[in-house]
């Protein structure tokens, strides 16, 4: 699937529309990504099959349970 410049641009208007500063639009796209990431999925990183499981947290004030497992 590939999105045009405009397509992009209007799903990130979208997740940050309500966001003062970069730490809310931050927030903001992370609540997007759990919402609608369909978990789990297979995808290679540095050329090894991985299955992502979980969606890390970022911000320092979140979680810090990052990675939950790589098969």
């Amino acid at each position: 699937m590939s999105l045009t410049t405009a397509e992009l641009d209007a799903m990130i208007a979208e997740a940050t529309i309500d966001a003062y500063d970069e730490y809310e639009q931050l927030a903001a796209f992370q609540a997007v990504i759990e919402d609608r990431l369909a978990l789990p999925f297979n995808t290679a990183v540095l050329g090894v099959t991985v299955t992502v499981t979980a969606s890390p947290r970022r911000h320092p004030a979140d979680s810090t349970d990052g990675v939950r497992s790589v098969r």
